[in-house]
């Protein structure tokens, strides 16, 4: 049998070194996995808590409120767009969009899906109708949390021109929308307005 001899300050050095890259290395893959936590869900660090605001969410299986006061009733929580000047956009490609006439401009659904599709990459999950009750303000309901960054970039993209474009989550199982949407869009007097101005 072989004798066992004491550690040489060769093997302290490397056991040493072995532990400190190990946790080295620990540290790192800490760091990394946060910032990815980060990139992945920018809504839930933008300070949106999911309270929701003082919009009433479309309820009941049909789309649109009563009395031609549109869908939302309330004040709604408003898009500004973008936040921080070197915002990089969301990739449109590919986001399924249904959009609906909620003025009595004839045809205005079917021309602004014709423009998104061309200038965006949307596809339209069903034809473009029209809403249930008159919008006065052009509304744009995002299905799933994810969703809610590409319906702030639309609204501050595509109808930056207009003032108090509402951004809200949609209900799920709404009737009349296709339940694959991503972004259900209310065209609202404001956009008939700006568009034959």
């Amino acid at each position: 049998m072989g004798s066992h001899q004491p550690p040489t300050n060769r093997s302290f050095y490397l056991s040493l070194a072995a532990s400190t890259l190990r946790f080295a290395i620990i540290v790192a893959l800490v760091i990394g996995g946060i910032v990815v936590i980060d990139q992945a869900f920018p809504a839930l660090s933008s300070g949106d808590g999911g309270g929701g605001g003082t919009t009433p969410p479309i309820t009941g299986g049909t789309v649109g409120g009563t009395g031609g006061t549109g869908a939302t009733g309330g004040t709604g929580a408003t898009a500004t767009g973008p936040t921080g000047v070197d915002a990089e956009p969301p990739t449109t490609e590919g986001v399924r969009i249904a959009v609906f006439n909620g003025t009595d401009e004839s045809g205005l659904a079917s021309q602004t899906q014709l423009r998104l599709e061309e200038s965006y990459g949307y596809i339209a999950t069903q034809a473009p109708a029209d809403a249930p009750a008159a919008y006065p303000v052009t509304t744009i309901y995002y299905n799933a949390p994810k969703d809610k960054v590409q319906a702030e970039y639309l609204a501050g993209d595509f109808f930056k021109k207009l003032d108090g474009v509402e951004v809200v989550r949609l209900d799920p199982g709404t009737a009349d929308i296709d339940p694959s949407t991503q972004l259900a869009i209310f065209l609202g007097n404001d956009y008939a307005a700006l568009k034959s101005a």
